[in-house]
């Protein structure tokens, strides 16, 4: 596959997007997130990439656990789904984290991707234990994420 590899954390990485972009976002909680729109030459590519992604995420608990050990660290990661769509998911994890990719110290990481014809979009924020808000964000609102992900074209979420 050619085009960009972009990490999006220590468990999943986008393969082969033609193109990148990033647009920052604030959470209703007050957290900034940042939503990620990959292009690929056609479908199957960004449902490539979804898959990727997805399967990263749904063993993020066991690579996260392993990096935490390897930098002797307490093996605290704990990392689910947290919703699903046709075509969308939804993932937490809650760790000690391991500076590199992530942030230093206990924080809970929130990630959402959809695949869009020839798009992939991403919108992850994370919680961190110090300067977060002080209400935790309620992963019961994920699937209401996941919809507004699924309906907004990715052409507009780029020029907004």
């Amino acid at each position: 596959m050619s085009g960009h590899d972009i990490a999006l954390n220590e468990c999943a990485s986008v393969h082969g997007a033609t193109t990148w972009q990033q647009q920052p976002y604030l959470s209703s909680g007050g957290d900034p997130a940042v939503l990620e729109i990959y292009t690929f030459a056609g479908p199957a590519a960004a449902n490539t990439a979804y898959d990727r992604v997805r399967s990263g995420m749904s063993s993020c608990q066991a690579t996260s656990r392993a990096l935490q050990s390897t930098h002797h660290i307490t093996a605290d990661a704990v990392s689910q789904q947290t919703a699903d769509a046709p075509g969308a998911a939804a993932f937490e994890r809650t760790w000690t984290g391991v500076e590199g990719v992530s942030a230093p110290g206990k924080q809970t990481n929130h990630l959402y991707l959809a695949a869009h014809g020839t798009s992939l979009l991403v919108l992850h924020f994370d919680e961190l234990a110090s300067g977060s808000a002080a209400v935790p964000y309620d992963v019961h609102q994920d699937s209401n994420v996941l919809s507004l992900l699924t309906n907004l074209p990715a052409g507009q979420a780029g020029t907004r």
